[in-house]
């Protein structure tokens, strides 16, 4: 299987859950503005995308249109979209959609939840990422001229440039 987190432990059957590993010690602290509500205080998901996708020729990141509060999505012209999701009060086992396509593990020692084809159609791939107490950070891939298996080699790419600019499990 080609699943580039480390720690890949297994595919999820039913309610998925996170692996047991040690959180990453390459995180950041808690963001000025943070709450035990919302870890990610004034963290904005379009400066995040822009800074790991700096110099990729990906257009600069905006508000989706879905859940514009958390969500931002960056394009790049005949390749594909690349979102990212800071969401306070969600965790990565609530996000899975097909269990069956789900795939516990971690990215830098932090749990994580990589689902394939998360939208149903090929071409696409979901990394979330634990970030305590029970929220989430998800990086969503999806390509127009590239199968899942290169999202999701993306998803995990992005995912561990993304990680350590985290608020610490800690």
């Amino acid at each position: 299987m080609a699943f580039a987190l480390s720690a890949c432990d297994s595919k999820v059957g039913g309610t998925p859950q996170a692996a047991e590993t040690p959180s990453s010690s390459a995180s950041t602290t808690k963001p000025s503005g943070a709450t035990s509500d919302n870890p990610f205080g004034g963290m904005d998901p379009c400066k995040l995308l822009d800074q790991v996708l700096a110099g990729q020729g990906y257009a600069a990141a905006k508000r989706s249109d879905a859940d514009a509060a958390h969500n931002c999505d960056t394009k790049k012209t005949d390749y594909g979209v690349i979102g990212l999701a800071l969401q306070p009060g969600q965790s990565i086992n609530d996000i899975v959609t097909t269990p069956g396509k789900a795939v516990t593990g971690d990215v830098n020692g932090r749990p994580a939840v990589q689902e394939r084809d998360a939208l149903g159609g090929t071409g696409s791939c979901d990394v979330s990422m634990e970030v305590k107490p029970k929220s989430r950070a998800t990086v969503l891939v999806t390509l127009q001229t590239a199968g899942t298996e290169e999202a999701c080699r993306v998803a995990n790419d992005v995912s561990t440039k993304v990680e350590p600019l985290l608020p610490a499990n800690g």
